[in-house]
């Protein structure tokens, strides 16, 4: 083996199990489980969430100011820069999205204004959820470089890329990045997925199928979930669950519309990558030297390259997913239409048999404006079973409006709001019954 490869496979190894060790594995700290990463940017969170607040709320507020610039100003410095353009240079309607994200984060700040938008399950919560997401996403997708650049890619690619081609119809080379998604935070997943996407490495297909079949949560929200439903000692069981159905839910999302209706082409409208992955011997032996090359090539502009969608996160759609986040929670809370659509969902409980179903239906469909939302109306429940079956749901549901489907459609990975709409519902009644069976068979 040629020396050179010799030092790539070294960097290869130790960056991926580095950010492997900081981002993916949850481990057993004093106020919890979680990732080395998450425990203490939670912690410096919480030291300092004051002093954050304040500094997101004026973010949140230049957004929307320069943005509302850069549109009346069509000669302005923001459309000659290009990370000023990405980052305010934008329609109407989303300048629009961006004033009422600021006046709801000054309100929920200052708590001043009406009952319903400062309330700690509406415009307050989805401001803490804000502060907290703001430094944890920005550091996430930089740390999780080690993870999807320094070789796994094509070692993974290689290696188990052949399961993922005929069960979910994407590359070889979407696999690190769907298990990426499935056990590190979803935001992160999303944001990353269309970096590479931008890069060549996936199609508009490929890239809406990871963004939306597993772009999960994180195991940390898996763990916290389990924790505030108090269902810890089922923890491992709960995940396997996720883990099985969210495989078979892929299988049958891939198969059916909308995601199926995607075209396979790249980010340059051709249906040929540019990125090349030489062959060289057996399976093994390629993954060697392709991993082994990706590590040699990799650099300091690998980490600085990540300030755009950083950036992006925290100007561009924070603002977006404080305004649409507090929008759905308020309609949950203090409107009947939560009640009238859970009803589907009802008769399908009432049919299994499933205890306190009315109110399980109500927190299972809740998850599409929050989805911790389905956590704060399940937790008071008695039964172990309609707690478990809510907590796989919500982690199963993906798609929930504070967050993940405003990414989806700002990031462009799924083309139509109705198309993120159709995606939620397959999700919540293909995965419903298969939740319901795994909890009488294993945990109820």
């Amino acid at each position: 083996m040629k020396t050179a490869q010799r030092i790539g496979f070294f960097k290869f190894i130790v960056g991926t199990l580095l950010g492997i060790l900081l981002v993916l594995i949850p481990f057993n700290f004093s106020n919890g489980m979680d990732t080395i990463l998450f425990h203490y940017l939670k912690l410096f969170i919480e030291d300092y969430k004051i002093i954050i607040q304040y500094l997101l709320v004026i973010c949140v507020s230049l957004s929307a100011l320069l943005s509302l610039y850069a549109l009346i100003n069509k000669k302005s410095v923001f459309h000659q820069k290009r990370l000023c353009k990405k980052l305010f240079v934008t329609t109407p309607f989303y300048v629009v999205n961006r004033f009422f994200g600021a006046f709801i984060s000054i309100l929920c700040l200052f708590k001043i204004g009406p009952a319903f938008i400062i309330s700690p399950d509406t415009g307050v919560a989805m401001l803490d959820l804000a502060t907290q997401l703001s430094i944890l996403v920005p550091m996430m997708l930089l740390f999780q470089t080690f993870i999807l650049e320094f070789g796994a890619m094509e070692f993974l690619g290689e290696l188990v890329g052949f399961i993922v081609k005929p069960l979910f119809k994407v590359s070889e080379i979407c696999a690190v990045n769907i298990i990426s998604a499935w056990v590190g935070p979803g935001n992160a997943a999303i944001l990353g997925t269309q970096e590479l996407f931008e890069k060549g490495y996936f199609t508009v297909k490929e890239a809406a199928v990871i963004g939306s079949q597993f772009a999960t949560s994180s195991i940390g929200w898996v763990v916290l979930v389990s924790s505030v439903l108090g269902l810890m000692d089922h923890f491992g069981l709960i995940f396997l669950g996720i883990t099985l159905i969210g495989v078979i839910l892929g299988i049958i999302s891939v198969r059916i519309p909308p995601i199926r209706n995607y075209p396979n082409t790249y980010v340059d409208g051709t249906t040929e990558s540019s990125i090349s992955t030489p062959k060289n011997g057996s399976k093994l032996q390629t993954a060697y030297t392709n991993s082994a090359n990706r590590a040699n090539s990799i650099s300091l502009k690998n980490f600085t390259s990540k300030i755009d969608n950083m950036s992006f996160y925290v100007f561009w759609l924070t603002p977006i997913i404080i305004f649409w986040g507090a929008g759905a929670l308020m309609i949950s809370i203090y409107t009947p239409i939560l009640s009238w659509v859970s009803l589907p969902i009802e008769m399908i409980l009432n049919l299994a048999g499933v205890p306190d179903a009315s109110v399980t239906a109500s927190a299972i469909m809740a998850g599409f404006a929050d989805n911790y939302l389905p956590v704060i109306l399940g937790k008071g429940l008695p039964s172990i079973e309609s707690k478990a079956i809510i907590a796989m749901m919500s982690i199963l549901q993906l798609i929930f409006m504070s967050e993940i489907a405003t990414l989806l459609k700002s990031c462009k990975l799924v083309d139509k709001f109705r198309d993120i709409i159709i995606i939620f519902l397959e999700r919540t009644f293909i995965s419903l019954p298969f939740v319901i069976l795994f909890v009488k068979l294993f945990i109820s």
